[in-house]
């Protein structure tokens, strides 16, 4: 990892420390143990449904997301509905949306996971003696720290459990025991720490799944580099290890968002080196005029990787965003730079990281 993140890492803090913090146990309490409410078979049973009835309900506002286990979409207007839609109209839960995009696959599975820990918890309550400790891990334990995901490789929760490895419909279980260090409690949640998380994903996943999330807790001082350097050093999958390294030496804490870090995962799968991100510009008195995601400054090429979150934050309205983008766009062509714009959907094609290798390689030549 670079000096410049390592440097910043020996001031951040903890993750112990985080946790303790009344402040960000609440964050991530408020991420996902409010998310969505579940409703059970057995439960709606109980208040009185008839099986009928509940599957009239299925096309009214609820959803089911696994056997036996139902997600509420929305209030209606059937006043028999009131007790299923109760925990969205009083505030208490959110309605389970659907987007018809990549993020309705991450809001399954956030129903997912909140239906296995209330299912769990349940049995735990029923029996603590005779019931199975399970601890979410990978992905669902990244959803529950609000770690960002670039996408859902597995759409099933995920969890360890010791003894025991098999896959399910709607569930993968791994075999793994964990020392206490490595788990944590996140309101109605057992789940991987942190740091556990992201060793588990990045010995699992590809490079982008892993890397947007080592990116997001260092840019935000969730957890430091040694934090993360010694849990990997006890995981000892040799299997993976040289993925995971790869995935923590490709981190850097500037990046700013996932798109950001993606594009820099495409880059340095394309054979493409050199690029810096977060490359200010300063003119005469010093004052920073332009800032820009990425600059290769050999060949003069800089990218940008535009998303809508570009345009609509801020005080400025997306039209004047645009064209103040336009006026710097130009101040620095002036000044012999090449401005390459990337859109989200361009992260995930091989041809536009091929014309970036391209006009590298020409401008660096022509120079």
């Amino acid at each position: 990892m670079s000096a410049r993140r390592n440097s910043a890492a020996a001031s951040s803090t903890g993750l112990s420390t985080v946790l303790s913090t009344p402040w960000r146990m609440m964050l991530f309490v408020a991420i996902i143990c409010c998310m969505y409410s579940i409703m059970t078979t057995a439960r709606l049973l109980r208040s009185g449904f008839t099986k009928r009835e509940l599957a009239r309900a299925e096309k009214c506002c609820v959803q089911r997301i696994a056997r036996g286990r139902y997600a509420v979409e929305r209030t209606c207007r059937a006043p028999e509905h009131a007790t299923i839609w109760a925990a969205v109209s009083e505030g208490s839960a959110e309605q389970f949306e659907t987007f018809n995009d990549r993020r309705d696959s991450e809001q399954n599975l956030k129903a997912l996971i909140r239906a296995r820990a209330e299912k769990v918890n349940e049995e735990y309550s029923s029996d603590p003696a005779g019931a199975v400790r399970e601890t979410f891990s990978h992905l669902s334990a990244a959803l529950i720290h609000g770690l960002p995901l670039a996408g859902i490789p597995d759409p099933r929760v995920e969890i360890l459990r010791p003894g025991a490895a098999r896959k399910h419909r709607h569930l993968r279980v791994r075999n793994a025991a964990l020392p206490s260090a490595h788990v944590t409690a996140v309101g109605i949640y057992r789940v991987t720490t942190v740091e556990r998380t992201l060793v588990d994903v990045a010995l699992t996943y590809d490079l982008a799944t892993a890397v947007t999330m080592i990116d997001d807790v260092l840019h935000n001082c969730v957890t430091d580099v040694d934090s993360i350097e010694r849990i990997f050093a006890e995981c000892g999958q040799a299997r993976a290890q040289l993925r995971a390294r790869s995935a923590f030496d490709l981190a850097d804490d500037r990046r700013e968002s996932p798109a950001e870090t993606i594009a820099a995962v495409r880059l340095f799968e394309s054979g493409i080196g050199g690029f810096e991100p977060q490359v200010e510009f300063k003119d005469d008195f010093g004052r920073v005029w332009a800032r820009v995601d990425f600059c290769h400054r050999g060949s003069k090429v800089i990218i940008e990787v535009d998303g809508l979150g570009k345009y609509s934050m801020g005080t400025r309205t997306p039209r004047q965003a645009l064209e103040a983008e336009k006026n710097r766009d130009a101040r620095l062509m002036a000044q012999g730079y090449r401005v390459i714009h990337l859109t989200w959907r361009q992260l995930f094609s091989v041809g536009p990281f091929e014309d970036i290798k391209r006009v590298v390689a020409e401008r660096a030549i022509a120079r």
